[in-house]
């Protein structure tokens, strides 16, 4: 049973297949060369990096837009660069959708425990519409 590299012993070492039957220790050997093989392909496939330059002032109006939409600045401009592209990925922002969710459950509680009138519970629905159409509106034009 004989192993040639290093992180294939490791691997047979780690599956307790170095003292098992030769047929074990064949299994486990390609189970190895599969899992070898699928990392490879990862490793090789295919990405390709963007770098730009920007200013001390561009870069913090950046960082200041991304923490309003609770997310890294990086994921934040690849974002917008796919928005303006046609490519909708846009950003989710945390803090808005639970405002819409605060609405909505303040509306289903008035209902369900008759605390509001048909008034103030519509008019808590209207508000969480609107700021629901505000946050889809405004991803819809990459603002």
């Amino acid at each position: 049973m004989k192993t040639r590299s290093n992180a294939l012993y490791a691997y047979l070492q780690q599956t307790g297949a170095l003292n098992s039957t030769p047929e074990a220790f064949a299994l486990a050997k390609r189970e190895y060369r599969r899992l070898y093989k699928k990392q490879w392909a990862q490793r090789k496939q295919k990405s390709k990096e963007l770098r730009i330059t920007i200013t001390q002032t561009q870069f913090e109006v950046i960082a200041s837009k991304a923490i309003e939409q609770d997310m890294k600045h990086t994921v934040y401009v690849r974002s917008i660069i796919l928005q303006a592209v046609g490519i909708h990925d846009f950003p989710i922002s945390r803090q808005q959708l639970q405002q819409v969710l605060q609405l909505v459950s303040m509306a289903v509680v008035g209902l369900i425990k008759r605390t509001h009138s048909k008034q103030q519970t519509l008019a808590l629905l209207e508000q969480a519409e609107q700021k629901l159409l505000t946050y889809l509106n405004k991803d819809d034009h990459g603002k």
